[in-house]
């Protein structure tokens, strides 16, 4: 066990300092917690960071000459990093620390680790249950089961009923992937013991996994699937990766699900193939804030979650784990060097 520089323990209103304290605990010793506090006014700017919580300015007021970070969301500022030398490492448990100051971390000798992957087997769960939702018409059920029990209807009192909600079975459905990095290559192996056919497009990816078909181009995916799930990572270059052009290729009555990101669908071209029947249903745990998000959600084929996909204890605790790993690696490599 390495002798412990003062390591600081950020947690925020997603990922408490509690989390990582399991994690350390046995492992790392001299840890301080401490908690952001959520405001909509931070004092510093925040120009280079996104999807953070609280002011930097309590950052910089609880960094007391630690050399190690711990943080979720964190703000980390150039500011932060310039007035605090001591620091010297950051654990992110994000995949994307989009929360710190990346290039004036390098330029600072600052060391970041992340968590990739976390939340992929959350996200994968996630993805098969929205197609299982939209193959099975669950939520206009759901609401008919709601309204029902507004109006003082009866339901269930015969099988007959279930003639108004008739789906369909995912076995045997040909499911198309966009990217086939962790998240589609465990939402794959959930579809393929599911019975489903499964093809993917990226670029990116040379050798096929095991029971996936790779396509060689995105227009050659689209007219050969019932499903179509996104899991690339978003760029400048790819918004609205899927327009009203793709959308078009897609066979009629076919799903769209997006559990990725928001930039990567043309949300308007998607309400307006819903709107004509072209596509069967749509689920997504992401949405443009200014999009057609409103309308959407007001079509009973639509699904749309607050971005849940890695909203899971496990997702949580394994995060921590893996930013605890890399804690243990940099104190034991600092401790080499120092020996």
């Amino acid at each position: 066990m390495p002798t412990s520089p003062r390591i600081l323990v950020i947690g925020d209103s997603y990922m408490s300092a509690e989390v990582f304290a399991d994690a350390l605990d046995g492992r790392v010793d001299d840890v301080e917690l401490r908690t952001m506090t959520p405001t909509d006014a931070p004092s510093w700017s925040l120009d280079a960071l996104r999807e953070y919580e609280g002011d930097p300015a309590e950052v910089d007021a609880f960094i007391d000459g630690h050399e190690v970070l711990v943080v979720h969301g964190a703000p980390i500022t150039r500011r932060v990093l310039e007035q605090n030398p001591s620091v010297r490492m950051i654990g992110c448990a994000r995949g994307g620390p989009v929360n710190i100051d990346l290039d004036a971390a390098a330029e600072l000798g600052v060391t970041v680790a992340t968590t990739p992957g976390k939340n992929a087997e959350a996200v994968a769960d996630l993805t098969i249950g929205f197609i299982i939702t939209a193959f099975r018409n669950l939520r206009p059920a759901l609401q008919d089961v709601d309204a029902a029990a507004a109006e003082g209807r009866v339901i269930a009192e015969s099988a007959f009923e279930g003639a108004r909600w008739f789906g369909s079975e995912l076995r045997g459905a040909r499911l198309g992937l966009i990217g086939l990095g962790h998240v589609a290559r465990l939402v794959a192996a959930r579809a393929l013991a599911l019975g489903m056919t499964v093809t993917a497009y990226d670029p990116f990816v040379a050798d096929a996994v095991e029971g996936v078909t790779l396509a060689p181009s995105l227009e050659a995916l689209l007219p050969e699937i019932d499903v179509l799930s996104i899991h690339a990572r978003a760029t400048a270059e790819n918004r609205h990766l899927v327009g009203e052009a793709q959308l078009g290729l897609l066979p009629e009555g076919a799903v769209l699900v997006n559990t990725a990101r928001e930039s990567l669908v043309d949300e308007t071209a998607l309400l307006a193939a819903l709107r004509s029947g072209r596509l069967r249903a749509a689920a997504m745990d992401v949405c443009e804030p200014d999009g057609p998000w409103r309308e959407l959600v007001a079509l009973p084929q639509v699904q749309l979650t607050p971005h849940i996909g890695g909203a899971t204890f496990e997702t949580l605790a394994r995060g921590a784990r893996m930013v605890v790993d890399r804690v243990v690696e940099h104190l034991e490599h600092t401790e080499e060097r120092a020996s």
